[in-house]
């Protein structure tokens, strides 16, 4: 893997002074040394980091002091970044054994177009964007490549398939799926028949003299009942004995 060269300085003011500088606040520790406050110009880092560099690279940090500099072998191994300028604001530096497998994560570049996609329509679906491995820090690769060309629908790649490099172990569950082609998403009809249905309906209550759209709403137990005469609202109710019996007719 590449290995890269960074010149810092010694901390001696917080953070927010660092950053005024143009400077980033940082820390290093691990295994066998003092947590050391440092400070990182900006530029140089973002540099490093600016044509694709691997962010698992290995880093030999030249920490500059007023007795003699002092190189640690490290990894960027927590970085804070600021939500609204997208800029790091502090860096944690983990003190690596370059003899001492460590744990750390790769990301997965896909290559090559599925036939499920090409040629089916399917959808090409990415499960993982990173593999979890354990290796020597000198073996840490830049990136784990996989290939979705022969991926016909409803077929998948799991980890399980990846052919890693040598010397690297993965952690991530052997049977995770990695990228899945799904056949293509169907037209739903039933929201259309709903809409259709809906339509009937608001024409047959226009056809009835019901308010429309925009009017009130109808009670529940009035629905399908026909309008009240305006004449009659007012009026008594016809006494209990009269109901059922036939009006008398008139003597002459």
């Amino acid at each position: 893997m590449e290995n890269l060269n960074l010149e810092v300085l010694v901390r001696n003011e917080k953070s927010n002074k660092v950053r005024g500088r143009g400077f980033i606040p940082a820390i290093v520790y691990g295994q066998g040394i003092e947590p050391i406050n440092i400070e990182v110009d900006k530029n140089k880092y973002t540099s490093l980091f600016t044509k694709g560099t691997n962010k698992n690279a290995l880093i030999s940090l030249v920490v500059k002091d007023a007795k003699k500099p002092l190189t640690i072998s490290v990894l960027a191994h927590n970085l804070q970044v600021d939500f609204m300028t997208d800029q790091v604001i502090h860096i944690d530096f983990l003190k690596i054994n370059m003899q001492e497998e460590i744990k750390t994560k790769v990301a997965i570049e896909f290559i090559g177009e599925s036939e499920g996609v090409k040629l089916e329509g399917g959808i090409l679906v990415h499960s993982l964007r990173q593999l979890e491995v354990k290796c020597l820090p000198g073996n840490i690769p830049d990136k784990i490549t996989v290939d979705v060309s022969p991926l016909k629908i409803g077929e998948s790649i799991k980890v399980s398939d990846i052919i890693l490099p040598q010397g690297v172990t993965v952690i991530t569950p052997k049977d995770e799926p990695v990228a899945i082609v799904s056949a293509p998403a169907e037209e739903e009809a039933a929201p259309v028949a709903a809409t259709e249905v809906a339509v009937e309906v608001g024409a047959a209550d226009q056809a009835a003299g019901e308010p429309g759209a925009g009017g009130d709403a109808v009670p529940a137990d009035a629905k399908g009942k026909q309008p009240v005469p305006a004449d009659t609202k007012g009026k008594q109710p016809a006494p209990d004995d009269a109901k059922g019996k036939a009006p008398q007719k008139s003597q002459k």
